[in-house]
């Protein structure tokens, strides 16, 4: 079973959700970590612009696909909506969460302000708030549609604690028995 938490770029997905699985029990991995896993290269900039967004996606499915097949419980963590280059935002096919098996949606949001001073200490100055602004309506307007296509629920929270996302996690699975 997997749960899928997006959000844009440093809105905080990873901060929360490292601490959160370990308390719970399942695994955590982000898309980008398992696509580079699956195709054995980096097939974005720096700057979070993505390229061979339809290759990714496969690879995503495959790996996903192989951590199932072991049996274990996953919180996979990415985007509704990926960057192609500044300004330039493409939203990921829907189908693409069905075909991961996704059971759950989570959409993690935090202020404009937060996330590009966030992405500013990163080094990352590709951004504006305009552009953020943008960004994160697309991943909220894509999250509901992607949700109510597929007939899956959908937790929105902003700016969560470890304890809210475990909270919203458990909403879709019972806690960990392992």
């Amino acid at each position: 079973m997997t749960i899928f938490v997006g959000g844009i770029h440093a809105v905080g997905k990873t901060y929360v959700l490292g601490p959160a699985c370990q308390q719970l029990g399942v695994r955590h991995a982000s898309a980008s970590q398992l696509i580079k896993e699956q195709r054995g290269l980096q097939s974005w900039t720096a700057t979070k612009q993505v390229r061979d967004i339809e290759d990714n996606q496969r690879a995503l499915v495959d790996a996903v696909k192989r951590i199932e097949g072991e049996g274990q419980r996953l919180v996979l963590d990415g985007h509704f909506v990926l960057r192609r280059s500044v300004n330039d935002h493409e939203r990921i096919d829907p189908q693409t969460y069905r075909h991961l098996g996704v059971s759950g949606l989570i959409l993690v949001e935090a202020p404009i302000e937060t996330i590009l001073d966030r992405l500013h200490q990163r080094g990352d100055h590709s951004w504006d708030m305009l552009e953020i602004s943008a960004f994160s309506h697309s991943e909220l307007m894509h999250a509901q549609a992607v949700s109510s296509q597929l007939g899956l629920e959908l937790a929105v929270l902003s700016m969560p604690s470890v304890s809210q996302v475990c909270d919203a996690i458990g909403r879709f699975w019972p806690p960990s028995t392992a």
